[in-house]
């Protein structure tokens, strides 16, 4: 059941933002028992693929979200853990999508993306943010870059590689006496970043990004879990 509807999705017959069929209709159409079909459309919901909709009229029913970095992450959390992803994979994986957004950012932005960029910054540096928070702005900050680029799939993956390892981000922050030293650090880097992709200088702002990436996990991750 399960691999029916996603063969569905992979032909076109299913597309994003479109209802399922209801229940009664899937059993109807897929030769398969009411159990199976609930069983398969849980899966797909808990994968993020689908989301499901209570009460009556057109709006209920089963819809196919169109939000694919959800089950994305999800996979990719559990591929590092059951994989065992090395710390220093993980990084050159990051840095050579995060040099890509940067070079085509500086190619392709406009002054409302820099406006965009510049509010982030802005936001990061209020005194008032808990580390979570401003974990959350970070990930927003190389995500919008990464759009900014017009590479829709490298901003999922970046989304999606983030929301993975967001709890070891919000740990390592978590550990530090005093996180927001740290904090301000990370953001006079992304001030260089922005004002690199800004003059439309590609190699400045993908090296710029790529020393951040590699600082970062080298003196937060790896100091704090090894002090741990």
């Amino acid at each position: 059941m399960l691999a029916q509807i996603e063969q569905r999705i992979l032909d076109g017959r299913l597309r994003a933002g479109e209802k399922l069929p209801s229940e009664r209709d899937l059993v109807n159409a897929l030769g398969v028992g009411r159990t199976s079909v609930r069983e398969a459309l849980r899966a797909l919901e808990a994968m993020g693929i689908i989301e499901a909709r209570t009460g009556s009229g057109p709006d209920a029913g089963s819809m196919i979200t169109g939000r694919t970095t959800p089950a994305l992450a999800n996979l990719l959390r559990l591929h590092l853990a059951l994989a065992q992803i090395s710390l220093a994979d993980l990084v050159e994986t990051r840095v050579q999508l995060e040099r890509s957004a940067a070079r085509g950012a500086a190619a392709a932005r406009t002054p409302e993306d820099i406006d965009r960029l510049a509010q982030l910054i802005t936001a990061m540096k209020s005194p008032e943010l808990e580390h979570q928070q401003f974990n959350a702005l970070d990930t927003e900050f190389h995500v919008t870059v990464a759009r900014i680029s017009g590479n829709a799939l490298t901003a999922d993956l970046m989304q999606a590689l983030r929301d993975a390892v967001e709890s070891r981000m919000v740990a390592a922050f978590a550990r530090l006496s005093d996180w927001r030293s740290v904090a301000d650090a990370v953001v006079a880097e992304h001030e260089g970043i922005l004002r690199a992709i800004e003059k439309s200088d590609p190699d400045a702002a993908a090296d710029l990004v790529g020393e951040h990436i590699v600082r970062f996990y080298r003196d937060q991750i790896v100091d704090a879990e090894t002090e741990s």
